[in-house]
């Protein structure tokens, strides 16, 4: 269940895909990292009863903002990134290959969702239902947190496997061009998100 979570592609995907391809797998690894941690907290918020504040439709729309924001800023990121000459030697004047950088990126991405709270309680449930458990022990929370941040975390690592694998075959012009759509692809991303945060905000009136 937790590797099915991970796979729709949304801008934590994109940001491993755009340093392994600029030749950043460390990079790369401390987003999955951050992005696996946060999981891993909304579930522990999910799972001991603490979670009804960040369910609620106002905190939702909040942090739509907050993820569009840094949405934006790494797609200007992105796309200044894709004018410099391309050197897959570090660099430390560059963000793309900073580690701290890249885990404090991938954290903030996956906390900035709160729906995966959902997920957590969605998973609970299914799972509850099929082995008859009619509440959870503290032992076997911990069993649900940490097969389901495993299976978070098996699929960007799949994708970091793949790509580094096929790296490779892009030419200088590749990177550039596929830089160039991760770029837009993060923009489009954030405007989706503003839009449900104005949607939210434009209801109350």
């Amino acid at each position: 269940m937790g590797f099915l979570a991970a796979i729709p592609v949304g801008a934590t995907q994109i940001e491993i895909a755009k340093r392994l391809i600029n030749g950043y797998t460390f990079s790369a690894m401390m987003i999955v990292a951050g992005a696996v941690i946060s999981d891993f907290t909304y579930g522990v918020i999910a799972l001991f009863g603490i979670a009804p504040f960040l369910e609620s439709p106002q905190s939702i729309a909040v942090f739509s903002v907050i993820n569009s924001i840094i949405l934006i800023v790494l797609g200007i990121i992105t796309l200044h990134q894709n004018r410099t000459k391309l050197n897959l030697e570090l660099n430390s004047k560059e963000v793309l290959p900073k580690r701290k950088v890249a885990f404090i990126t991938g954290f903030l991405l996956a906390v900035t969702n709160p729906l995966m709270i959902y997920w957590w309680l969605l998973g609970s449930r299914i799972l509850g239902s099929a082995y008859r458990i009619e509440k959870y022990d503290t032992f076997n929370i911990f069993l649900l947190l940490i097969s389901g941040t495993l299976g978070i975390g098996s699929y960007p690592m799949t994708i970091l496997f793949g790509v580094h694998m096929t790296k490779r075959f892009f030419s200088e012009s590749g990177i550039r061009k596929t830089t160039i759509i991760f770029g837009i692809a993060l923009f489009c991303l954030a405007a989706y998100f503003l839009y449900q945060a104005l949607r939210y905000f434009m209801n109350l009136n």
